[in-house]
């Protein structure tokens, strides 16, 4: 049973370890996507650095809600779910 517990504590942790670096990286590509919006030059260019930051913090949010959630829950809840174990 102690095996089964580490095993699912380590799914856990595993899962929230890539959901931290995965709001890492977005957050990255928020600031590049800025970086382009503050020098663009001509329309296509103020054009293509708004949807790139759009895109950028729509998936930052994304990424946020998610980490929310997964915080909120104990490898317990995640087990009846029938995700880990």
């Amino acid at each position: 049973m102690r095996k089964r517990k580490d095993a699912q504590w380590v799914y856990f942790n595993e899962d929230r370890r890539q959901v931290i670096e995965d709001v890492r990286q977005a957050e990255r590509e928020v600031a590049l996507a800025l970086w382009r919006f503050h020098d663009a030059l001509g329309e296509d260019h103020v054009d293509y650095a708004i949807y790139s930051l759009e895109a950028a913090e729509k998936k930052l949010d994304m990424l946020l809600r998610k980490a929310k959630g997964l915080w909120s829950i104990t490898p317990r809840e995640e087990e009846s779910r029938g995700k880990i174990g």
